[in-house]
This record gives structure tokens, sequence and C-alpha cells, in this order.
């Protein structure tokens, strides 16, 4: 579970305040607003790296941070990047990797690629990869199908899927209409506040009202 209560965060000004979402198992949250209305903020706050000036942000499980800038080192392998975040052996990551959900991901088809080789598209996928890897309960995905072709898109969104029906908890910045047909719940970002809205609404039409 993860339980937000409260939860006001300061800048130099305030960027979020009175912030309450729960997300129980198995459920997909997201997050919609324009770029600085506080999405990757509240991400942050959850994940503990940026501390809330007030509130209370709870969780239950090991948290994973997919953000938006890819943490990769180009001059690294998939396979070594993927070392960085785990202790696992190389026959037990090739066996994560084959599992059911990150199979989708499909990063064992290039798990010797060096980052600076890559398509956004399997940067992203490895990205995802590394921190999954690591068995987290609770996902935070920072704008997840940003620049991405169709079949990236595609993958992410089917392990998406695969992730909350295994019980996961996942939270989504984006702008991206198609997630939102993933997620139980919307929440609109907008001057500091943050509503539970209708996701079967145009994104557009949410950000715009």
């Amino acid at each position: 579970m993860v339980k937000i209560e409260n939860v006001s965060v300061k800048y130099k000004k305030t960027v979020l305040k009175d912030v309450n979402i729960t997300a129980e198992k198995g459920q997909c949250i997201g997050l919609l607003g324009l770029n600085g209305s506080g999405k990757s903020t509240l991400l942050s706050a959850i994940a503990g790296i940026k501390k809330p000036a007030s509130g209370k942000i709870t969780t239950e499980g090991k948290t994973g941070f997919v953000t938006q800038e890819n943490a990769l080192i180009d001059e690294l392998t998939a396979y070594d990047n993927i070392l960085m975040w785990t202790s696992l052996k190389k026959d037990q990551i090739m066996k994560a990797l084959a599992g059911p959900e990150l199979s989708i991901l499909k990063v064992s088809d290039f798990i010797n690629v060096k980052v600076r080789n890559m398509s956004g598209g399997m940067k992203k996928r490895l990205a995802l990869a590394s921190v999954i890897i690591t068995g987290p309960d609770i996902l935070l995905m920072d704008e997840p199908l940003a620049a991405l072709d169709i079949p990236a898109k595609s993958d992410i969104i089917k392990f998406i899927d695969a992730y909350k029906a295994k019980g996961g908890i996942i939270f989504i910045a984006s702008h991206e209409a198609e997630v939102f047909d993933h997620c139980d719940k919307v929440y609109h970002f907008k001057d500091g506040n943050c509503v539970l809205t209708d996701k079967s609404r145009p994104v557009t039409e949410i950000i715009n009202g």
C-alpha cells in the first residue's frame, strides 16, 4: 500500500499542497499535468528523495524509481548496466530477464549492446528492467512513453498490465493518453493542487479545463 496524507512540498515556493492519494496492491495511479505542475516532485517524495514540508507518506514494500532521464552509462552494455543495480550472477540475470514480466521488455535481445548504440526504446526498456530486477513492490515511472516508437510503447504498456496483475503498485507521471487507459485512478495536477479526475475524459480537456 501507498498512503499519501496531506502532503505539501516546497522548493523556493510551494509546489504541492495537501495531496491525498491512496494506492492498494494491483493498482496503477496516473499523474497528469503540465510540466512543472508537481508530478515528478510527488514521485521524488514517494521515493524518499524529496522530503515533504508537511504531511506523511507511508509505503509498504520496496520502491523502484524509473526516472525520465534513464540513469544508464553509455559506455557499458545492457548487461553491465544491470549489474550496477543487482548482485545477481549472470545466469540469474538472464533467467530473470526471461521471466513472465521482464521478457515483455525483450532486453535479452540486446544484452551485449552498449547503451550509446541503443535506440530510445531500448534505453527505456533497459532502464525499466534494471529497476524491476531488484524486485520492487512499488514502481514509480516518470514519462515512461516519452519519445518512444509504437512497438516500444506497446511493450511498456504490456509490462504495466503484467506488473499490476501480480499485485504491484504503479505511479505514472505522463502526458500520454494511452497510459491512462491502464490506470485505475488519474489525478490532475494544477497550481499545486492534486484532484482526482474522470480518466474517461480526453487528456487535453482535463489539462485545459
